[in-house]
């Protein structure tokens, strides 16, 4: 099981690196071409997109996260936006409640690591789903191998953030045969030298793999874009990024 969100230490950090971005603008867009008042983000982490597309529909929603301490910073930072915060599993969770669109951003999808795994998330999806709704996800192409620039040299980077100053951040990766990768994300405080680490794993899943599972669990693709300006889908491009509905 994952680490990388369960400290508070490093919870108050992934609003510094993790800001509102293209992506954010894309599921945005989604929400208001549907027409979507109701939205139910699963794995919302701190709520960024979802306070933010709530905001700008007028609507309501509910953001799930596994991590407490990722939802404690949601909470901190909700205004007057209509939004519950649950913490959850999106493989298990049940609200009672159906959503003109619910999403997974930020390649969330990708700690799912079984195919089990994958399509006890459709279910969930498909359960909570309104008809006419819309689910929208993303996920990282395998094809284009992005791990690769994930090396400690490369990856290395320094963020100024609000809780500790300037922190140096770095990846550490292993790729399994599976396609699983191994991740070590390391973090110095630059001001004292204090050193944290996050170790958690992410799933490679072929564009088929996600077609198959959204199908054993009654979704339906309904596009499949390769970026965040919507352009088509490319075998080799970085990202795969879903939309899809309940199947007819």
């Amino acid at each position: 099981m994952s680490d990388h969100y369960n400290q508070a230490e490093l919870a108050v950090l992934y609003d510094d690196e993790n800001g509102w971005d293209a992506s954010a603008d894309f599921y945005l867009g989604l929400a208001r071409r549907i027409g979507a008042q109701t939205l139910l983000d699963l794995g919302c982490g701190t709520g960024t997109v979802t306070r933010g597309i709530l905001k700008a529909i007028s609507g309501s929603g509910v953001g799930v996260d596994p991590a407490a301490p990722m939802l404690e910073v949601a909470r901190r930072n909700t205004t007057d936006e209509a939004v519950e915060w649950r913490v959850g599993d999106a493989r298990e969770i049940r609200l009672g409640r159906r959503f003109d669109l619910i999403i997974m951003t930020g390649h969330a999808f990708q700690a799912f690591l079984t195919e089990a795994d994958q399509i006890a998330l459709f279910r969930t999806v498909a359960a909570h789903l309104k008809p006419e709704g819309r689910f929208a996800f993303d996920s990282r192409n395998p094809a284009a191998q992005e791990w690769l620039e994930w090396t400690p040299a490369q990856s290395s980077r320094v963020v100024d953030t609000a809780a500790y100053g300037a922190v140096e951040i770095w990846n550490d990766i292993a790729m399994n045969p599976d396609r699983i990768l191994d991740v070590q994300e390391h973090y110095r405080i630059l001001s004292n030298g204090k050193r944290l680490r996050a170790d958690f794993r992410l799933r490679f899943s072929a564009p088929e793999e996600l077609w198959d599972g959204m199908m054993a669990a009654g979704l339906a693709v309904e596009h499949c874009y390769g970026d965040w300006d919507s352009g088509a889908f490319k075998p080799d491009g970085r990202e795969i990024i879903v939309v899809a509905r309940g199947a007819a």
